[in-house]
Formats: structure tokens, sequence, C-alpha cells
């Protein structure tokens, strides 16, 4: 099946290459080669939620609707 090609990546490797970059003065290039980080995008969106709210907003966020509450 094509399409559904998108890449989870734990928090560990998300803050220790966003951290790289920022931080350590790497490239974003040699940073997500080093992490295997395949979606520039996906990288920088990872770096301003990190400049902007720190690390927990690298952190898994809960999906979906909120149950019901009645």
């Amino acid at each position: 099946m094509a399409g559904d090609t998108r890449s989870l990546y734990p928090f560990e490797v998300k803050l220790a290459a966003v951290l790289a970059h920022i931080d350590g003065g790497m490239t974003s290039s040699d940073a997500m080669a080093k992490y295997g980080v395949k979606s520039k995008s996906a990288f920088f969106r990872w770096c301003a939620a990190y400049r902007e709210s720190g690390e927990d907003a690298l952190k898994p966020q809960k999906r979906g609707r909120p149950p019901k509450s009645c």
C-alpha cells in the first residue's frame, strides 16, 4: 500500500536531535542524519516547539476526542 510512510520517533530521539542542533551547534542536516530523522518539516516543528515550551512540548500528547462526561 502506498501512502502511510509517517515515522514515529520516541521522545528521547526528538529531544537529543533538537538539543544537538540548538544547544550543540550541530547543523540541522547533521542532527537529522545522526538521529535518523527523515522529515525536515517535522524536525523544524520540534525545534520551534522546544524553543517555545521547552522539552515538555516534545512529549507525546493525547490524541482524539476527549471522553464524554455525563
